[in-house]
């Protein structure tokens, strides 16, 4: 092979070699399913003259969050604060499957049927797997009917009544809601859903020749980012979501059924025209962990002994899911049981901690990790918050430009959240300032936590957002 061929081959390499917007892209996905940076209590964003009028009503909007962990965990914290005249939190999001992935997830965490542990795992499970247990594919088509009549408000159960007295779906357009219901259709068990080829594919297509050596690439990302900034997420669990997409292990549980509510459209092409592409368009990168995965309350779980957290991100979004559980049922902060002690019956960690080694113990009453008998009084109206005043409103735009123009929104908002992939919406020219009622805050999301952005990139993209 001549020179002059080897310097042709070693620049059309270089040609092809991926910029730093491409790699983002590709690797962050077009399809947000989970958010980027720990989730928060919406209410304590608050502009400070509404926190010294704790019962004056507030509106808040959400603009493309893709979690909805942050308004959970601001029902669930309701009642640490005098009751407001009302709450409405509204979240906007740019793609039908995300607005059907927070209708799912939201109906899960309200299911009194299922005990807190049972609730935590299923919650997570959907949240977070590419893949999951066959009773949870299962349980998710069941929930496909319920929220079905929920959108087309042919109510019939007491759950679909709990739902719409919550959520309020008459920001949505006609055509809107009839794209929601075709998704949630979609995760019917019986519709071919191929979820580990498209992950595969995706996998090639963004490391390309570099796939075969993928797992030093896992390695680097960890070691020279994550370590960093988010310790707890451990190296194994990390690299394990890297390969797999499993993000959350229920003991040696297997993995058969697609997880449904993770598949998009995105537009493409194919044999030269464009045309909508079923797959999986989501995070391959960044991981499912940062929402709810690394912060909590109890400080206790991010101990450190001998150089190493003696917990991992798993058991963080678990203590996270069950303390809001707890909370939102029976109006207590929950606390976490001593080392030393049984939990209800059986250990607090359910299995999701694959780090934690637990002695096997005698068969206990399955009723004692049950939610409902937990809280028996707030089931019968005395416990949890109430949500009489609390309101879910569902949008759907690719940004607040969406609502430029539009008078019911001018000057609604005491509060406006902005994810960090939507943050170029918040030019002056989008409209977001006549959204905004006197005082008004806006509040955007860092790149403090986003793979394939070094320093500068991260400290640019902190000077550059606001007017």
């Amino acid at each position: 092979r001549s020179e002059a061929q080897t310097n042709v081959q070693k620049q059309s390499r270089r040609a092809k070699m991926k910029t730093k917007v491409q790699l983002f892209t590709e690797g962050t996905g077009v399809v947000k399913m989970w958010g980027h940076s720990p989730s928060v209590d919406l209410l304590s964003l608050l502009p400070e003259h509404l926190k010294k009028e704790p019962n004056s009503p507030c509106n808040i909007l959400c603009v493309t969050p893709g979690d909805i962990t942050s308004v959970l965990m601001t029902m669930s914290r309701l009642g640490r604060r005098p009751e407001r005249e009302k709450v409405s939190v509204s979240l906007m999001e740019d793609t039908p499957e995300g607005l059907a992935r927070h209708l799912l997830l939201l109906s899960i965490f309200l299911d009194t049927d299922l005990g807190p542990r049972e609730c935590t795992e299923m919650f997570l499970e959907v949240y977070g797997n590419t893949m999951i247990r066959k009773q949870t594919a299962a349980y998710v088509e069941s929930k496909v009917q319920t929220l079905v009549r929920f959108l087309t408000e042919t109510l019939t159960s007491d759950a679909e009544r709990k739902l719409a007295e919550l959520v309020d779906v008459s920001h949505l357009k006609s055509k809107q809601r009839d794209a929601i219901e075709k998704v949630l259709l979609s995760w019917s068990c019986e519709v071919e859903t191929d979820m580990l080829a498209w992950r595969e594919k995706r996998l090639r297509a963004y490391y390309e020749d570099r796939y075969d050596y993928r797992k030093n690439l896992f390695d680097w990302d960890y070691n020279m980012t994550f370590k960093e900034i988010a310790s707890i997420i451990h190296k194994k669990l990390f690299i394990q979501w890297r390969e797999e997409g499993i993000a959350f292990e229920i003991r040696e549980s297997k993995y058969p059924e697609p997880n449904r509510s993770l598949v998009s459209y995105t537009e493409g092409k194919e044999k030269g025209f464009a045309k909508m592409k079923r797959g999986f368009w989501g995070d391959i990168v960044q991981s499912p962990y940062w929402a709810i995965g690394t912060s909590a309350e109890d400080e206790s779980l991010f101990q450190i002994k001998s150089m190493q957290h003696t917990k991992t991100c798993q058991h963080i979004c678990e203590y996270n899911m069950y303390a809001m559980l707890h909370e939102i049922s029976t109006g207590d902060r929950f606390k976490m049981p001593e080392a030393t002690k049984e939990s209800y019956g059986r250990s607090f960690w359910s299995g999701l901690g694959a780090f934690e080694v637990l002695e096997e113990e005698d068969e206990e009453d399955p009723t004692k990790d049950r939610l409902d008998l937990l809280a028996a009084d707030a089931r019968r109206g005395g416990g949890g918050p109430s949500l009489a005043n609390f309101k879910i409103v569902l949008l759907q735009g690719g940004g607040v430009q969406a609502l430029k123009g539009k008078k019911k929104y001018e000057g609604q908002y005491d509060l406006v959240t902005v994810s960090a992939l939507s943050a170029h919406t918040l030019r002056r020219e989008h409209g977001c300032t006549a959204l905004l009622r006197p005082r008004a805050e806006v509040v955007c999301e860092s790149a403090d936590y986003l793979l394939n952005l070094d320093k500068n990139d991260k400290k640019n993209f902190g000077e550059k957002i606001g007017w």
